[in-house]
């Protein structure tokens, strides 16, 4: 199970709307954790006033940040998880074969 924390560390409010959230997301499973930032132009129109607390912004970037059922951010924090988790690992294509000498 992925267990996931937020923060929202700025928003852009032009007018009492919200125009932007700059967030931090960390996602942590039994083994690794993986974590980003980044900055969400909101798509939906909500006001904000005094009144409003980080939870409800949070809220606010969960619905904006879904489409078709799937969250966007904590989906590629999940990829990134999944791929931590994988055993499969090959060598780049750039990396050069180290040798040694044995005399």
């Amino acid at each position: 199970m992925i267990n996931y924390q937020s923060k929202i560390l700025q928003t852009v409010v032009i007018d009492g709307i919200l125009k932007s959230v700059k967030y931090w997301f960390k996602a942590t499973d039994n083994e690794h954790s993986v974590e980003t930032e980044g900055n969400w132009k909101m798509r939906t129109v909500y006001v904000m006033n005094d009144d409003i607390s980080e939870h409800q912004v949070l809220h606010w970037l969960d619905l904006d940040t879904t489409e078709n059922g799937k969250h966007l951010i904590k989906y590629r924090l999940q990829e990134q998880l999944d791929a931590l988790s994988s055993e499969i690992t090959t060598k780049p294509p750039w990396a050069v074969d180290t040798f040694k000498v044995t005399i």
